[in-house]
């Protein structure tokens, strides 16, 4: 019988540059893979933010911040838009891919409130979940809406204009590298920091640039986080 070399298997030459090509194949499609789940991640963040800003200004036109502006907590101000059929989304709120998220226990609730027989209440299971998000009550009726933020991704230290590393209870939903912010008039933007130039806000009295999101709102205004108020601006 007469052996034809076209029956012959891979060598183990070949075999090793195959598995070559595809390890190095894999090495420079893992991080575009990854790097594309977390700008996808990050446009449902910047989607969620938008639809909060805008749930907020249809709010605002039913003239109600008394009782917004009474809350204590992100949990209290998301349960005020619920009540009042603005937002009831528990998911605008809070992000799968945030930290605090992925280690809780407990199931990410569906409803900010409930309402049962014509009695409205906030749903418990929402009530005590990690928030991804903080809100700004307190905003002046007349603030300029283009540079009026209102909400933004948790975890940004008010003082220094950077977000935290991502642990602890406030700890930076992205971590170090940033975070989404939510403007008066529906706009949202992904800043890695407030202190280059470029990504600076805009002092609400003053008008010039400024890295803290503090300065950014009138006097009277509060940040309000999952587990209570971050930071408040004393009235002018």
């Amino acid at each position: 019988m007469r052996w034809d070399k076209r029956d012959r298997g891979f060598s183990l030459i070949e075999l090793l540059t195959v598995v070559s090509v595809i390890v190095i194949l894999a090495a420079i499609l893992m991080p575009l893979v990854g790097n594309a789940i977390n700008d996808a991640k990050k446009l449902r963040a910047l989607k969620n933010l938008q639809q909060l800003a805008t749930a907020y200004v249809s709010f605002s036109l039913k003239d109600r911040f008394r009782e917004l502006n009474n809350c204590k907590n992100a949990a209290e101000w998301a349960g005020v838009l619920s009540k009042h059929e603005e937002l009831n989304t528990a998911s605008i709120f809070i992000f799968n891919d945030d930290y605090l998220v992925e280690s809780n226990h407990r199931a990410i609730p569906k409803t900010v409130g409930i309402r049962k027989n014509g009695q409205w209440s906030i749903n418990p299971d929402f009530e005590n979940f990690p928030l991804s998000v903080v809100v700004i009550s307190g905003i002046a009726s007349r603030a300029p809406a283009a540079t009026t933020p209102i909400a933004y991704t948790r975890g940004l230290d008010q003082e220094t204009g950077r977000w935290h590393s991502a642990k602890g209870n406030n700890g930076g939903v992205y971590g170090e590298d940033g975070g989404i912010i939510a403007f008066l008039d529906g706009h949202v933007e992904f800043y890695s920091n407030l202190t280059d130039e470029a990504n600076m806000l805009v002092n609400y009295y003053t008008g010039e640039k400024t890295s803290k999101i503090s300065e950014a709102v009138n006097g009277g205004a509060r940040a309000l986080s999952w587990t209570g108020i971050e930071w408040e601006v004393k009235q002018k």
